[in-house]
C-alpha cells in the first residue's frame, strides 16, 4: 500500500512542478539552517561525555555574597578546598584542582604561546583525557603536552624525554603526549603540569581567593549530591566564621555534577569554557521560527490547490477510500517532498558551514552516527509535521460538498487560512528585518562613537609572554614608531579584570575594573587628568604603591572633590595599599553595554599583555612590515599578533559576523515568504484567467487589471507590516535594553523597513501580475 502512496506522491510532485519546486526550495533553505542549529546543539551536549565515572564526579562551585548585596555563582573555588575535603570527607575517593595559566613555551629555538593546566595527580584518573604515549606528569618539572603542540615543536620526532622551557617555571621534561579528543570538553589546555609548581608562586592554602582555580571531586557511587551538599553546609559555616573573618564576603560551596556543567543552566562566573543553556534556547527558537515559515508555505500552497485536490478526494472517497487512507497519502507526499528538500539542505549546509560568520556554530561539531540519526529523524518529523494540517483538512472534504461547489477552507474566525499564513510569514520577516536594522545601527553607533581616548595611529602588539622591557626598547628603535607603552588589556574591549577597593578596612568594598598600564600608555591614550598626576615610572607591588582612579571611582569612594583624594591611601583586594596619584576624566574603557564604571590603573609590567605602538604622522603601511621584521628577529618561530587599534575597535563593535548571520536568517525568512507569496500569485492568476480575459474584453485597461489582481496581496503585505511593526519595536527595545548607550528607534528607520518590505513584495508579485494583465484574452476564452 505504501508503495502505491509513494508512486502517487511522485506523480503529483512531477505534475505540479512549479509548486513542488517552490516548496522544495523553501523547505531546504529552512532545513539547512535547522541542521546548523541541530549540529551546534548536539555538539553542546557532546561536551565531557567521554569521562569515566562521570555520574559520581562533581565540580565544587562557590555561591558568593558580599556585604553590599552583590550575589553571584562562581565556577571556581579556593585551592585549599580540595585538600580539606580529602582529609575530612570520608566519602571522597579522588580530588583534583585545576589552575590555568597562559605562558610562552620554548624548545629547539622555537617559541609558542600555550595554556597550561596545573593539576593534582588524581586528574588523570578522574577525567578521560588519554595519553597516547608516555606517562602522566606526576613528578616536579615533568609535563604532558598535546599532540598539536608537540608537532609544532618537534615535527614527526618522538617528543618523549625532550625539554621545553617556560619563563615562569623553568625547564620541563616531556613525560607524555595527550591524545586528541574526539569530543569537546569545558577544560581546554595545551599542557598539563603538577600543581606543586603552581604552589611555588601562588599560596595554595588561601581560602579568601575564590577565583584561584577549580576543584573537582569523585565520590563513592552510593553518595548523592544532597549528601555532598549537606557536608559542604557545615564547611561553609567554618570557612565564613574563621577563614573569612574580617572580609566583606561570604562563601557557600555547592556540588555541581560533571554532567550538568554543560550546558550551564544558570549564569555563572569564572567558567572554564562551558556554553550556557540560553544558547540552546536561542538556537532552537531561531530554527523553529525559520522551519515554521516553511511549514506555512507548504500548508498555504496545499490549501491553495484545495479545489483540485478536493475533486481527487471526492472521487477516492466515492470508490471506498477511508479518511485514514487519504491522511496517509497526503503525509507520504509531504515526507517525500521533505526528503528531497533534506538532500538539498545537506548541500546547502556544507556550503554554509565554512563561512566565517558561522564558524562558531560548526567548530566543535562531530559528524558521528548519532548526528546522522538526528538528521534523518529531523527530516521525517519535519515531513510529518508539515503535512499534518493539509492532510487533516483535505481528507475531511465531503464528496457531496465538492460536487455542489460548497467547498470552503476557512479558519481563524472567518479569515481564510491561506491569508492568515501569508500574513504570518511576512509579519515574521518584517520583525526580523526591523531587528536586523536596529542591530546594524546600534553596532555602527558603537563602532564609530567617541570613546574618550585616542586610538588613531596606534598599533597593538600582543606580548605573548615575552619580556616587556626588552621588546619595548627594541620596537622603539623601529623607523616610524614614535612611542611604546604597555597594558594588561585594551580600552573599549571589556578585557578588564575586577578588583575591590576601599579606603578603610571596615568600609564596604567597591567593585572596580582593573588595568595595569605604563605611564606612557595613559599619555598615549590622551586621558585627561582632572586632579593629581600620572603614575610614576618605577613599579612597586608593595604597600604605598601608586594608583590612578577615574571620576566614578572617586565619587563612589565618597570624596567630595577629586583633589581631596590625591595622596589618600586605598586598599586593593583587602591586601595591598596604594596611594592615589591622580584622577582621570571618565571615558568608555568598556563597551557601550555598560555605563562608565569605577576604574583602577596601576603600573605593573609583570601583568602587561599588549604593547601599544604610537606611529608617527604620515607613516605608511610599511611600518607594519618593519615591526614584523623586528619581531621575527627577536622571536623567529612565534607568530606575530599585530593590529591597528582603530580598526580592531571598529571590527569588535561593528559585529560584522553577527550581522551577516542575522542577515542570512532574515534573507531566508524573506525568501521563504516570497516563495510562498509567488506560489499564491501563480495559483490565483491561473484560476482568474477567464475573469481577467472577460474584463479585458469589456474594456479594462492595464492599470485596472494590475490593481484588481494585486490588491489582495498588497493588502496582506500592509496587514503584515501593521502586525509586525509594534512587535518589531518591542523586540528592538528589548535588544537595546542591554546597552547603557543606545540609538533611538526613529520613524525614518521603521518607515525604511516598511518601504523595503513593500518593494520586496511588489517585486515578488509584479512579474506574474504583469504577465496575467498582458495575456491575450482569446487564450482563456476560446472554449467559452
Amino acid at each position: 500500500m505504501f508503495k502505491n502512496y509513494f508512486k502517487i506522491a511522485w506523480r503529483n510532485l512531477r505534475k505540479h512542478k512549479v509548486f513542488s519546486l517552490i516548496n522544495i526550495l523553501g523547505m531546504s533553505a529552512a532545513m539547512a539552517i535547522c541542521i546548523l542549529m541541530l549540529s551546534k546543539i548536539k555538539s553542546i551536549y557532546d561536551y565531557d561525555n567521554f569521562h569515566p565515572n562521570a555520574a559520581n564526579t562533581y565540580r565544587i562551585i562557590t555561591n558568593l555574597e558580599r556585604k553590599k548585596g552583590e550575589h553571584l555563582f562562581v565556577a571556581s573555588s579556593p585551592l585549599a578546598l580540595g585538600p580539606y575535603l580529602q582529609n575530612n570527607y570520608p566519602q571522597l575517593q579522588k580530588f583534583t584542582r585545576v589552575c590555568f595559566k597562559e605562558t610562552i613555551v620554548k624548545a629547539d629555538d622555537k617559541s609558542f604561546p600555550a595554556r597550561t593546566a596545573f593539576v593534582d595527580p588524581d586528574f588523570y584518573k578522574i577525567f578521560g583525557f588519554k595519553i597516547s604515549s608516555g606517562a602522566p606528569a606526576l613528578n616536579s618539572q615533568t609535563i604532558v603536552v598535546s599532540q598539536d603542540l608537540a608537532t609544532r615543536f618537534f615535527g614527526k620526532d618522538d617528543p618523549i624525554g625532550k625539554t621545553i622551557t617556560t619563563p615562569d617555571y623553568g625547564p620541563f621534561v616531556i613525560s607524555g603526549i595527550l591524545e586528541k579528543n574526539k569530543y569537546p570538553s569545558h577544560l581546554k589546555f595545551d599542557m598539563i603540569a603538577p600543581i606543586s609548581l603552581y604552589n611555588s608562586q601562588i599560596p595554595i592554602d588561601n581560602w579568601p581567593d575564590e577565583a584561584a582555580g577549580y576543584t573537582y571531586i569523585q565520590v563513592k557511587k552510593e553518595v548523592s549530591k544532597k549528601s555532598i551538599n549537606s557536608f559542604l553546609t557545615g564547611l561553609n559555616n567554618l570557612v565564613n566564621k574563621i577563614f573569612l573573618k574580617g572580609y566583606d564576603k561570604q562563601m557557600m560551596f555547592e556540588a555541581q555534577p560533571l554532567k550538568s556543567i554543560t550546558p550551564a543552566m544558570h549564569p555563572i562566573y569564572n567558567t572554564a569554557d562551558e556554553p550556557p543553556f540560553s544558547v540552546i534556547i536561542f538556537l532552537a527558537t531561531l530554527g523553529a521560527i525559520i522551519l515554521l515559515l516553511s511549514f506555512f508555505n507548504y500548508i498555504n500552497l496545499m490549501l491553495a490547490r484545495s479545489l483540485d485536490r478536493a475533486r481527487e478526494v471526492g472521487v477516492r472517497k466515492v470508490v471506498g477510500a477511508l479518511k485514514s487512507n487519504l491522511m496517509h497519502q497526503f503525509l507520504v507526499e509531504s515526507v517525500l517532498l521533505t526528503l528531497i528538500a533534506f538532500v538539498l539542505a545537506l548541500v546547502e549546509y556544507n556550503f554554509l558551514k565554512p563561512l566565517p560568520a558561522l564558524e562558531g556554530l560548526t567548530r566543535d561539531v562531530v559528524q558521528d552516527s548519532t548526528l546522522w540519526i538526528y538528521f534523518i529523524a529531523f527530516a521525517l518529523l519535519t515531513g510529518l509535521t508539515a503535512g499534518w494540517i493539509p492532510a487533516k483538512v483535505l481528507s475531511r472534504f465531503k464528496p457531496v460538498d465538492v460536487l455542489k461547489g460548497k467547498l470552503h477552507v476557512r479558519l481563524f474566525g472567518g479569515m481564510g487560512l491561506r491569508r492568515a499564513l501569508t500574513v504570518a510569514q511576512f509579519a515574521a520577516s518584517f520583525i526580523a528585518l526591523v531587528t536586523l536594522v536596529i542591530f546594524f545601527k546600534q553596532s555602527n553607533f558603537m563602532a564609530t562613537a567617541e570613546y574618550g581616548f585616542a586610538r588613531e595611529r596606534i598599533i597593538n602588539l600582543r606580548l605573548q609572554g615575552y619580556d616587556y622591557n626588552l621588546l619595548s626598547s627594541s620596537m622603539l628603535s623601529v623607523q616610524g614608531v614614535q612611542g611604546v607603552s604597555g597594558s594588561s588589556g585594551l580600552f573599549g574591549f571589556s578585557e578588564d579584570d575586577r578588583k575591590f577597593i576601599k579606603q578603610r578596612p571596615g568600609d564596604d568594598s567597591i567593585a572596580a575594573s582593573y588595568f595595569s598600564v605604563s605611564p606612557s600608555f595613559i599619555t598615549t591614550m590622551q586621558l585627561k587628568f582632572i586632579a593629581g598626576k600620572n603614575l610614576p615610572e618605577h613599579f612597586r607591588n608593595t604597600d604605598n604603591g601608586f594608583i590612578v582612579l577615574n571620576e566614578t571611582a572617586c565619587r563612589l569612594m565618597k570624596f567630595k572633590y577629586p583633589v581631596e583624594s590625591i595622596g589618600q591611601l586605598i586598599y586593593l583586594n583587602d591586601s595591598l595599599q596604594y596611594q592615589v596619584a591622580g584622577i582621570v576624566k571618565g571615558f568608555h574603557f568598556q563597551n557601550f553595554q555598560h555605563a562608565i564604571a569605577p576604574l583602577v590603573l596601576v603600573n605593573n609590567p609583570n601583568e602587561f599583555k599588549t604593547l601599544a605602538l604610537k606611529i608617527n604622522p604620515g607613516a605608511d603601511q610599511s611600518v607594519l612590515s618593519r615591526i614584523e621584521k623586528r619581531w621575527k628577529a627577536l622571536n623567529p618561530h612565534a607568530p606575530i599578533s599585530v593590529h591597528w587599534y582603530e580598526s580592531d575597535l571598529y571590527n569588535q563593535h561593528s559585529h560584522t559576523d553577527d550581522i551577516i548571520f542575522i542577515g542570512l536568517l532574515t534573507g531566508i525568512a524573506l525568501l521563504i515568504a516570497c516563495l510562498g507569496l509567488l506560489g499564491m500569485v501563480i495559483y490565483t492568476t491561473k484560476n482568474r484567467q477567464k475573469e481577467i480575459g472577460i474584463r479585458k474584453v469589456l474594456g479594462a485597461d492595464f492599470g485596472q487589471l494590475i490593481y484588481i489582481i494585486s490588491k489582495e496581496f498588497i493588502g496582506l503585505l500592509l496587514i503584515s507590516i501593521t502586525i509586525g511593526l509594534p512587535i518589531g519595536i518591542l523586540f528592538g527595545k528589548r535588544f537595546l535594553q542591554q546597552y547603557a548607550y543606545q540609538i533611538p528607534i526613529s520613524f525614518f528607520l521603521l518607515s525604511g523597513c516598511a518601504i523595503a518590505m513593500l518593494l520586496i513584495g511588489f517585486l515578488t508579485i509584479g512579474w506574474q501580475t504583469y504577465k496575467a494583465a498582458f495575456a491575450n484574452p482569446v487564450e482563456s476564452l476560446r472554449r467559452e
